[in-house]
């Protein structure tokens, strides 16, 4: 379970993504604890239809299920599939904003910004990399992050589905890397997340207790981050590359065009 940090040793952008990052946090939890009975008595009601109107000639033993199908019109496992996919879409947008704003808060102190952000368009991921590593001396794409980006990108373009055997064992192996597939602890019980299990699951899907534990992932490299720039931000400290861009002499890294990337305040 993550512990967010104090107000007072992380920068405002920290603060403003905790806040939206708890808002996913319950809207998880809340479309949990909310929709799982709720889910459970539309079979029930199916249960109650069918034993009433069965006839032999015409039914099977399929019946509750066609009823609740039609009811309903989603499955269990297809309706939390489709939330733990919202969640993680959403999760990895806030640490992608956030990243953005962090760089051009950091960006502030040497009197410059990142020049997309008065646009609708967002830098690119090596831009990125690069920026952090050279200028806040941290990476964001650990491998743990590049596992999240990963099922991210999947869900985005193939939704539950992966194609390949290879496909298959690259998220095992992902999941692996992201550690997030042990039973769930005594605090974690206590959250109220559901299962509804797909039957012969072989692409992108997460338990919610995995979904939750993806949160978690992101929400530690966001802190990370955060103390990593905070004495930049607050602290006067400074590095070659601030220091020259501070002179409007932009130290070179390969593969990035800080005249492109940055504006003079």
């Amino acid at each position: 379970m993550v512990i967010y940090l104090d107000s007072q040793i992380v920068s405002s952008q920290y603060v403003y993504w905790q806040h939206e990052e708890q808002r996913v946090r319950a809207f998880l939890r809340a479309t949990n604890t909310g929709m799982d009975p709720w889910l459970r008595q539309r079979w029930d009601d199916a249960e109650v239809e069918a034993d009433t109107t069965f006839d032999p000639e015409r039914d099977d033993a399929g019946l509750t299920a066609e009823i609740f199908e039609k009811a309903v019109g989603v499955w269990p496992a297809d309706f939390f599939w489709q939330l733990s996919s919202a969640v993680i879409k959403d999760a990895c947008a806030l640490y992608e904003m956030f990243l953005e704003a962090q760089a051009n808060e950091v960006l502030g102190r040497a009197g410059a910004g990142l020049t997309k952000m008065n646009s609708e368009d967002s830098w690119r991921w090596n831009e990125c990399r690069a920026f952090f590593s050279n200028y806040v001396g941290v990476n964001v794409t650990t491998p743990e992050i590049d596992a999240v980006l990963w099922i991210r990108n999947k869900m985005t373009h193939l939704r539950d589905q992966l194609r390949t055997q290879a496909g298959r064992r690259e998220f095992a192996a992902h999941l692996a890397t992201l550690g997030i597939s042990s039973p769930a602890t005594p605090e974690e019980e206590d959250l109220g997340l559901v299962e509804h299990s797909r039957v012969m699951a072989r692409g992108v899907h997460l338990s919610q207790l995995q979904t939750w534990r993806i949160l978690d992932v992101l929400a530690n490299q966001i802190g990370v981050l955060a103390l990593a720039a905070f004495p930049y931000v607050y602290g006067g400290k400074t590095n070659p590359h601030l220091t020259a861009l501070a002179n409007r002499t932009p130290l070179p890294i390969k593969d990035f065009s800080a005249g492109k990337l940055f504006t003079y305040i």
